[in-house]
């Protein structure tokens, strides 16, 4: 048959298409086949959903278990810590397991209470009130509900309800101010909140005590949250100084205390009862907020004005003379913060003038050594001497002047301890060569050794420095144990990674070998040989994952073979001998980095179920439930930051 042009027009057309429709079809499965299956957001959210439930239902049930530890600190602290974990994702389970962790605690520390009195022959209540493991659970408390730890506090002092304790005040006998039980446990917490950067929570804990009045406590709180965040410090000091305006029995005293905010930052100065000047020195908290200027005028001005109503007081009468302590207290206030009502501000200035002529009545009525002493002391804003100061100089000098050899022996331990937290090796060393019983200077020269093989990751923390050479051969040369060259050798494998160059791979398996070497020395049943094995564990988990599986293995193995082994672990006695008895305490050496909970944690981020597994082959029901919870935490910890990462990439994705 015969085509017409207009049918192999047509034809032509259609076949251009055809083939246009094919290329189209490959140019697509050519892009499926170059992008990996995307799963169904649904898929995702259940997968996630599932692995986040095993997490939590982990350590519910690991809480459930403590409730049965026969060690009852054992029995708090890991349904503590359990709830703490499980709290943001359930606030009720972790409520009750908190409450039932606050009950295994009291009976923990009414234990050891008994205990300590049969131990010392005491009558019951006579000693110290035992508060260890409820200091524990309060501890982690405090992170999420302010009005639980209330209710612990309260149980804990006796005390009534909160709103009431404005009404039953401490009495305001010592210069210091008195804080109740409850208010020094709160203002404890807060201070640990603080630095843990819980802020707001460091405040909420920390309030009530205000209605306790002025102290060297509060005010100690008032200027170290201050230093986290200048404005609610302020707010706080404020609120204080409301509080003190409201109250009679503000005093010169009180006015001395609060004015450490504005004039004396690292100084706290009271009068005691005899006219004795008494001074407090302060830690010197780092600032790291701006200031907002509002706030601080606010609280300035308020200050000021409290402290010239109350110095300016009209005087006692003759029936109702001054004591030798309001006295001098308020002759010392009015002289030591008169500069700084005529500089701060005009409005303060005009002050001045009647302050000046009630210090002048002050000072006529004191006699003549004592105004002197006082006065002398006024311009005290500081008890830290300026410029560098040996931290060495004083126990230094008593060496020099000691001839007694208990006493010489004595004196250099404390050096040998200071110059270690210092990083003064020659000096250490220096001091070791005083004692002369041959045991305790050997254990102090490895006592000063091995806290320089700790001391490796802070003085190798630059990621350029990669001289790992030095690090071999101090810690081959080290007279130390095996566990502490195991220590120095993982050390070295990290800083031996930096070099980057064909051989590395090859150095830092060599020097793992040398620590596992070292670790393998150490006798069975000792905690060092669970020491050594959790440091070479860390190493090998950066570089040679299956290595640190078959590492873990033995850490397990080892830890399974120490008796009442725990977990909790941070220090290891270095002593040379058994019968150094009590001087046996000066040589041993702490680090978080032997604790179990970190070594379970690093190794669950390689292998949840891994970890898992080696987690359960743990003997003790102790090592056991804190490895178990690591794991849980670090299963939470990861599908929270590969949500966030998948929700992002959604959002990209059109």
């Amino acid at each position: 048959m015969r085509l017409t042009p207009r049918t192999v027009c047509l034809v032509r057309s259609l076949a251009f298409l055809v083939l246009a429709c094919l290329l189209l079809s490959a140019s697509a499965a050519a892009q499926q086949r170059g992008r990996p299956p995307r799963s169904a957001p649904s898929q995702n959210k259940n997968s996630e959903r599932a692995k986040l439930a095993q997490a939590l239902t982990l350590l519910s049930e690991t809480a459930d278990k403590a409730r049965l530890f026969d060690d009852l600190f054992y029995r708090a602290r890991v349904q503590a810590i359990a709830a703490d974990a499980l709290w943001p994702h359930d606030e009720r389970q972790a409520r009750t397991i908190f409450r039932r962790a606050w009950e295994a605690a009291k009976e923990s520390d009414k234990n050891e209470q008994e205990t300590e009195a049969r131990e010392t022959g005491a009558l019951p209540g006579a000693g110290a009130k035992v508060t260890e493991a409820r200091d524990e659970v309060l501890r982690r408390v405090a992170v999420h509900d302010s009005r639980l730890v209330g209710d612990f506090l309260r149980e804990m002092t006796g005390e009534g309800d909160e709103a009431s304790l404005d009404k039953h005040e401490p009495p305001r006998g010592l210069a210091w101010g008195n804080v109740s039980a409850s208010g020094a446990r709160r203002l404890a917490l807060a201070h640990e909140l603080l630095d843990a950067g819980e802020t707001r929570l460091a405040v909420e804990i920390a309030s009530p005590v205000i209605n306790e009045g002025v102290s060297a406590d509060l005010m100690t709180f008032i200027l170290h949250l201050r230093a986290k965040n200048i404005g609610m410090g302020d707010t706080l000091y404020l609120q204080l100084i409301e509080h003190a305006a409201a109250k009679p029995e503000t005093n010169a005293n009180t006015i001395l205390l609060l004015s450490s905010g504005s004039v004396s930052r690292n100084l706290l100065t009271v009068v005691d009862e005899f006219g004795s000047l008494q001074f407090r020195s302060l830690p010197s908290y780092e600032a790291n907020s701006g200031a907002p200027w509002d706030v601080t005028f606010r609280a300035t001005t308020a200050f000021y004005n409290l402290a010239a109503s109350i110095l300016l007081r009209p005087q006692a009468t003759g029936n109702d003379p001054l004591t030798m302590q309001e006295l001098v207290a308020t002759f010392y206030a009015i002289g030591r913060l008169l500069p700084f009502f005529e500089q701060t501000s005009a409005s303060f200035s005009a002050y001045a003038p009647a302050l000046h002529a009630r210090y002048s009545e002050l000072f006529n009525m004191m006699e003549a050594n004592r105004r002197d002493q006082v006065s002398s002391q006024l311009s005290v804003f500081s008890l830290t001497p300026a410029g560098y100061v040996d931290p060495l100089r004083s126990e230094n000098d008593q060496l020099a002047r000691a001839s007694d050899a208990v006493e010489r022996e004595r004196i250099a331990l404390l050096i040998i301890k200071t110059a270690v937290r210092s990083e003064f090796w020659d000096r250490a060393r220096r001091a070791a060569s005083e004692i002369e019983d041959l045991d305790k200077r050997r254990a102090a020269l490895t006592f000063i050794q091995v806290h320089q093989i700790k001391s490796i990751a802070q003085d190798y923390r630059d990621e350029k420095e990669d001289d790992f050479e030095s690090i071999t051969k101090f810690v081959r040369g080290a007279d130390v144990p095996p566990f502490a060259k195991a220590w120095g050798f993982a050390q070295a494998a990290v800083v031996a990674a930096r070099k980057r160059d064909a051989q590395t791979s090859q150095k830092v398996a060599e020097i793992i070998n040398e620590a596992e070497g070292y670790a393998e020395q150490v006798g069975q049943g000792r905690l060092e040989r669970v020491a050594a094995y959790g440091v070479v564990v860390m190493t090998a988990a950066r570089f040679d994952k299956e290595r640190a599986w078959s590492l873990l293995r033995e850490y397990v193995k080892s830890a399974n073979a120490v008796e009442d082994f725990t977990g909790d672990e941070t220090s290891i006695d270095l002593a040379a001998s058994e019968s150094m008895g009590d001087e046996a305490e000066h040589f041993t050496i702490e680090a978080e980095v032997f604790r179990l909970d970190g070594i379970f944690a690093t190794m669950a981020h390689l292998d949840f179920d891994k970890a898992l597994t080696e987690a359960r082959a743990l003997d003790g029901d102790v090592p056991q439930a804190l490895a178990t919870i690591a794991v849980a935490k670090t299963r939470i910890q990861s599908e929270k930051q590969n949500s966030g990462v998948r929700s992002q990439n959604e959002k990209q994705i059109p």
